[in-house]
């Protein structure tokens, strides 16, 4: 546990995400954040939404005991500010409504259902903020979560545009490797199925000097394809179709997580790959680079600047 200088605010961002729900408390000074604190805890919620479009009983538990620690941690850090997001699952399912009370009194802190498009902004101001003055100019960020993926396309810290799609990593990896089995029909239909959701995007031929990945998933990809030695650098188009053919060699989602540690962290990872493979080619991404940022760093950079401008 890092303790933070008395004399410099503390911040945390929760994240009710589809697939974990996570902490962080940091401080930011001179322009860099610190990290004090996180905490993660993998609640499944995406992957447990019934046809009814409602979420499991069992996972709604998990969730509140999850969210009770969460509180204690909290109420042990003192934060000057606290920003709770809920994120894609709960923005879908049809019992959030039932149930985002409970977790607000297990937190002890309201919490705030984002859309899409505000997820894709805090998103773009964690990567903005992380790579600071140096990565200037117009980049594209990528945000393949769980349960949604978001595109943001902006020049410095300012995004232009941002868009969503209801889909992520969990759904693609029901829909396509239910049972289990990878095998190249399934990762075919799997990524010409992302390429039909993303098509409408309207991002392609727009230009950008760089492309980001800001999600567990792109982060993932990068790890594998390092300890492999297919790749040290950003996730290209060939790179990807290693990492495709691994996969499809491996045959099953059991043994691709018992394969590689990343994918044991990010359990859909084939279906997170087929998506990304999709989007790479429908967008025309050359490269994609994984950056350690995202939504939780950027609800942190935001809570910052708000506390820096009300004190001007």
């Amino acid at each position: 546990m890092i303790h933070p200088p008395a004399d410099l605010p503390l911040y945390a961002a929760v994240e009710l995400g589809s697939d974990s729900f996570r902490l962080h408390v940091g401080q930011i000074e001179d322009g860099v954040l610190h990290l004090s604190a996180s905490m993660a805890e993998p609640v499944r919620l995406a992957a447990t939404i019934d046809e009814d479009g409602c979420l499991d009983a069992a996972a709604m538990r998990r969730a509140l005991v999850c969210l009770a620690e969460f509180r204690r941690a909290l109420d042990a850090w003192h934060p000057q500010a606290v920003r709770v997001v809920a994120t894609a699952a709960l923005r879908m399912a049809r019992n959030a409504p039932l149930f985002l009370p409970a977790a607000e009194q297990a937190l002890g802190r309201p919490i705030d259902l984002i859309s899409g498009k505000e997820a894709g902004r805090l998103v773009y101001m964690g990567v903005a903020n992380t790579l600071g003055e140096a990565q200037g100019g117009r980049r594209l960020v990528v945000d393949i979560g769980s349960g949604s993926t978001g595109l943001v396309l902006g020049s410095g810290a300012t995004p232009e545009r941002i868009d969503t799609f209801a889909v992520g990593a969990v759904r693609q990896s029901l829909s396509f490797f239910c049972d289990g089995v990878i095998d190249a029909v399934g990762f075919e239909a799997a990524v010409r199925s992302g390429r039909n959701r993303f098509a409408g995007s309207g991002m392609a031929g727009r230009g950008w000097s760089a492309s980001y990945g800001a999600c567990g998933t792109v982060r993932a990809l990068a790890e594998i394809a390092q300890q492999t030695g297919i790749s040290t650098g950003p996730l290209t188009p060939a790179c990807l179709a290693e990492l495709r053919r691994r996969f499809i060699d491996a045959g099953h989602v059991a043994r691709v997580r018992l394969a590689w540690e990343a994918a044991a962290r990010a359990p859909h990872l084939p279906g997170g790959l087929a998506l990304l493979v999709g989007l790479m080619e429908e967008l025309g991404i050359d490269e994609l680079a994984p950056v350690h940022a995202g939504l939780r760093v950027g609800a942190l950079w935001d809570l910052h600047q708000c506390a820096v401008a009300c004190a001007e």
